[in-house]
């Protein structure tokens, strides 16, 4: 089958270690030890970035601080700072974008760039990004590392960041494609994790290069699109382009916490945090003006519940549901996310909760005629609910977060602190062009 092999140049810039990296750009007494940043400093506070030399000890980000001391007796917790890292991914993102006028913020710590057009060659356009790396340490801060993957697609770019960290830069072309994927696992591939992984090597699927060599129509047959698209993939061919911040339209919205165990004390208060990560994402959504269309709560336990003794084999469940009309007022959604929790949950002690706007339109403006007093009454509660929530939207915004609150989040103020997700960049343009330690 023939595939027209993209001749773009496209870099991929993914920042080393980079909420650890930061804070000990900023705490200097933190440099060359094994730290931890987490969402809350308790012993089942999840670990959301290590350090370079956390990772030396075998710490993975996802383990508890309980698990993390387990295996690096000597490790620094500190929590995370989310006003600190949008700034400093507003000074390194400033640098990048000079290179070009097609970059697109990937997530809080990565970053594509379309060099098509600017540079005539991979080798061209290492140089210059060795440049953009070097004026990263110099101008933000010299703790600061990148790798750096130069390819045809976005894809390939990706691959070929993660090949050589810290600080490396490699480049994957359609001569050492074969070579290249020669020295990875299928997991060290985007787009596939343990499971995937297994389902390839059932039909004798062990490497990136024998998924690259593989016959398509027997690959399509136990894995439809996703199969012919990985398979292109490697192949150096890839629909997807670099897209900027005004074409980058979000197709989800959400929010999560891990709970420490003191929160499942209080009668209300896995609901007081349920409603406040709502809240929150629809908050996130109206700055958008968007409307969502279904709402997704996860939910995990406690292994040690004896009320559910199965948790462990559980893991996270989830449940949905999509709205009779699409919705972006506080109220509504509060309350759909309530009751799709109660669903899922009895009472048992929660370790985890999360919860997701998806399916997104945005107003039209136009009326519809009530079929029924009962619909007209029901409009206008709605409209009141709309106005009320942005009305809240502005307070917060003038006077703080905990100036106004449901009554019904009271009890989480200590809890589901802000937080800043790898893919939450929505909030950059609000900060100082630089921050310099």
């Amino acid at each position: 089958m023939f595939l027209p092999l993209s001749e773009k140049l496209i870099a991929h810039v993914d920042m080393n270690s980079y909420f650890a990296s930061v804070e000990q750009q900023a705490n200097p007494t933190l440099r060359g030890k094994p730290i931890g940043v987490c969402a809350y400093l308790h012993e089942h506070g999840c670990v959301i970035a290590a350090s370079v030399e956390a990772k030396r000890f075998g710490v993975k980000v996802g383990m508890t601080v309980r698990e993390s001391r387990a295996v690096c007796p000597h490790m620094v917790f500190v929590e995370n700072d989310p006003g600190k890292y949008r700034a400093v991914t507003k000074s390194v993102f400033g640098i990048l974008g000079e290179l070009t006028d097609r970059m697109e913020p990937y997530s809080i710590d990565e970053a594509f760039l379309d060099l098509t057009g600017w540079f005539k060659d991979p080798a061209e356009a290492g140089w210059a990004l060795a440049r953009a790396r070097q004026r990263i340490t110099d101008e933000v801060g010299e703790w600061l590392r990148c790798s750096i993957g130069i390819a045809p697609t976005r894809f390939l770019a990706k691959t070929a960041s993660k090949m050589e960290k810290p600080s490396g830069l490699t480049v994957i072309d359609h001569e050492n494609l074969d070579e290249m994927l020669g020295r990875l696992r299928l997991r060290d591939l985007h787009g596939i994790g343990p499971r995937m992984e297994r389902r390839f090597k059932k039909i004798g699927i062990y490497s990136p290069l024998a998924l690259k060599q593989y016959p398509l129509q027997n690959l399509m047959r136990p894995f439809g699109k996703y199969g012919f698209m990985m398979w292109a993939k490697l192949h150096g061919w890839e629909p997807d382009h670099i897209q900027t911040a005004d074409e980058n339209v979000r197709k989800s919205i959400g929010h999560s916490y891990c709970l420490p165990d003191r929160i499942n004390d209080g009668e209300g208060g896995v609901l007081s945090v349920l409603v406040k990560l709502t809240e929150r994402a629809s908050r996130r959504m109206r700055t958008y003006r968007f409307l969502a269309s279904v709402v997704t709560v996860a939910v995990s336990f406690r292994e040690n519940d004896d009320r559910h003794p199965i948790s462990f084999q559980v893991g996270t469940i989830s449940d949905w549901r999509r709205l009779d009309e699409p919705a972006q007022d506080s109220f509504v959604l509060i309350d759909v996310a309530t009751r799709l929790l109660h669903t899922m949950w009895n009472g048992e002690r929660v370790r985890f909760l999360a919860v997701t706007l998806s399916e997104f339109s945005i107003p039209t403006g136009q009326l519809s005629l009530p079929a029924s007093s009962s619909d007209a009454c029901r409009t206008r509660t709605h409209t009141r609910q709309k106005d009320v929530s942005f009305a809240i939207d502005a307070i917060r915004d003038r006077y703080g977060d905990n100036s106004i609150m449901f009554g019904s989040m009271f009890g989480s103020e200590e809890h589901a602190p802000e937080r800043i997700g790898f893919r939450k960049t929505d909030m950059l343009s609000r900060l100082p062009r630089r921050a310099v330690f």
